[in-house]
């Protein structure tokens, strides 16, 4: 398969599969090994070999590092799942510390019997929808970011496959670069690290 038949098809699997909108995850408590195993099925677009991108001992440092919600007893719920969901597209781009920052004022929310309960699953369903409607286009810009990738190099006479890959990939890695420094500017500035000097307290 040609590369640029070979990316099309993956750009038309990641906005159909990429997010999951959490649609299909059930209603009900779960152990750990079921919630993995729901989990996995609705992220089955990132597995490889060996099997889905979560295990329990995942689940369970994710857990420990208070990036989601303890269990319920033995139990994990549907917002749990939702939790977990967050993390994992958040590692893609933050390290743990960062997401525990986070998350932290969420989690916080969640553990509180005096606040006003945040609800969850609105709010992930309402950054799912706004993802999707901002990504609208997303398989067409990536055909564009081919065919310049292609014209560019074919002006300078370079346009072989291994250049025109290596310069896709370069170019879609420093894009998303540039758009994590800015995610991380954010965070830094109103998520700061408290074990920092000179860390800004904000209320």
């Amino acid at each position: 398969m040609r590369y640029e038949q070979f990316i099309s098809k993956w750009a038309h699997e990641y906005t159909q599969h990429g997010i999951s909108d959490g649609s299909n995850l059930p209603d009900m408590d779960l152990y750990m090994d079921q919630m993995v195993t729901v989990l996995n099925d609705e992220l089955s677009i990132y597995a490889d070999e060996e099997g889905g991108p979560l295990t329990k001992s995942i689940v369970s440092n994710y857990t420990k590092h208070k990036m989601i919600p303890g269990p319920d007893g033995k139990r994990y719920t549907k917002l749990h799942m939702m939790f977990t969901l967050m993390v994992f597209y958040l590692k893609g781009g933050l390290s743990m510390d960062q997401i525990e920052r986070l998350v932290k004022p969420t989690l916080a929310n969640f553990d509180s019997e005096w606040d006003d309960q945040v609800d969850i699953s609105a709010m992930y369903k309402e950054i799912v929808d706004f993802v999707a409607k901002s990504e609208e286009g997303f398989e067409e810009a990536v055909e564009k970011r081919v065919q310049d990738v292609k014209s560019f190099l074919a002006e300078k006479d370079q346009d072989d496959d291994i250049s025109e890959i290596t310069m896709l990939i370069m170019s879609m890695i420093l894009r998303s670069n540039a758009e994590r420094f800015l995610a991380e500017k954010l965070l830094d500035e109103y998520f700061p690290d408290p074990k920092k000097k000179g860390a800004k307290k904000r209320k």
